[in-house]
């Protein structure tokens, strides 16, 4: 299976998961804020709409930026009804796969995400995956309903969050040449990584023995954190070392806006 047949199977199965999560949702649930500052559960299930119609329409280059595809469909749907909002899901997740069947897209051609940066379209695709996992977390959290931290889309999303860790260590925190800091993560998609900050002020996947920083902490609170949906203050993590450098580290952890 090829990198963005993977993308395109973890997106699928994650958005199969979020709308039979909402078969029985009570109005209550539809209402429940969620860990994405300022939306609801119904409001995390429109943004999902948004994002799948966009894509449905060819992704075309979103002039108005990321509030057409994040923020405008949800206040589009702010007085719809849970049920409604996710037959609307249903429909346009149908017809994205029958796209995707009829013209399965050539990854290598070049497109734009919706914060305007071109990219091809296999990283598009794998975006959309990890937009998806992402949000049925928040959803799974504030609904009582843990699981799927271990499928094919916490994968896709810890390949994306991990990407993101040189330009953390190195250029967010100012992490000086010469320095290195070690991620362990254990639960259920454990991981260790460790990034070297070179003389040219690049962090560096390395393997490093003795790292200025080790930050430990468990796979579901590193989601959290890299996704920007809870404060460092109280979270589940455990520094040794540079204590100054790890809290800067972890004030500029979050890599999604």
């Amino acid at each position: 299976m090829s990198d963005h047949e993977r993308s395109n199977d973890a997106w699928a199965r994650t958005l199969d998961a979020v709308i039979a999560l909402a078969d029985d949702f009570t109005d209550a649930d539809w209402l429940t804020p969620t860990e994405c500052p300022g939306w609801t559960v119904k409001d995390v299930y429109a943004h999902l709409v948004g994002g799948e119609i966009w894509m449905s329409q060819g992704h075309p280059k979103p002039e108005t930026g990321l509030a057409r595809i994040a923020d405008e469909p949800v206040a589009a749907r702010r007085e719809a009804t849970g049920a409604s909002v996710l037959a609307e899901l249903r429909d346009v997740f149908a017809l994205r796969q029958q796209q995707l069947r009829d013209d399965p897209p050539d990854p290598d051609a070049p497109t734009f995400t919706a914060y305007l940066q071109p990219v091809t379209v296999g990283v598009l695709l794998r975006m959309r995956a990890f937009d998806a996992w992402v949000h049925e977390q928040d959803i799974r959290r504030v609904v009582g309903r843990p699981g799927n931290l271990a499928t094919g889309g916490a994968e896709v999303a810890r390949d994306i969050f991990l990407l993101g860790l040189g330009r953390v260590v190195a250029r967010a925190a100012g992490a000086p040449p010469g320095s290195s800091v070690t991620f362990s993560v254990s639960g259920e998609l454990p991981f260790e990584r460790s990034i070297s900050v070179d003389e040219n002020r690049r962090g560096v996947a390395a393997t490093v023995a003795d790292p200025t920083v080790r930050i430990a902490t468990d796979w579901e609170t590193f989601s959290r954190l890299a996704a920007g949906r809870i404060p460092v203050p109280g979270a589940a993590v455990e520094v040794t070392g540079d204590r100054e450098l790890a809290d800067r580290i972890l004030a500029h952890f979050a890599v999604t806006p």
